[in-house]
């Protein structure tokens, strides 16, 4: 599969980890510092609370894979709220959408780090 010339964006919105938890979804695999959502391509029908996600190479409804390692950037002023984790192997599987781990979390740590 080629990858697009083009940096693409999807308009996502953030899932309740409950719900991401529960047996239809990932079944108790989402830890407290990781971030569950579903995208559709930027441009499209707007969602509640849009987070663009950034670094994705294809217009589809979730991350393709290969995408682990690109930036959840969030808010009015941007900034980074996570680095995409894994999702399904089926990029349309709607059970099994995409998760991030949050860098909110780390970021203490982060800071130290890039010092």
């Amino acid at each position: 599969r080629e990858l697009s010339p083009t940096l693409r964006e999807l308009e996502v919105t953030v899932l309740d980890a409950r719900m991401c938890n529960n047996s239809r979804f990932w079944h108790g695999g989402i830890a407290p510092a990781m971030i569950c959502f579903q995208g559709r391509p930027r441009g499209s029908a707007p969602a509640k609370g849009p987070c663009p996600l950034v670094g994705v190479h294809s217009p589809v409804s979730h991350p393709p894979q290969g995408d682990s390692g690109g930036p959840l950037v969030c808010g009015k002023r941007p900034a980074v709220a996570g680095v995409m984790s894994f999702s399904s192997p089926d990029a349309t599987d709607p059970f099994k959408p995409p998760v991030a781990t949050s860098t909110v979390k780390h970021k203490k740590w982060i800071q130290r780090t890039l010092r």
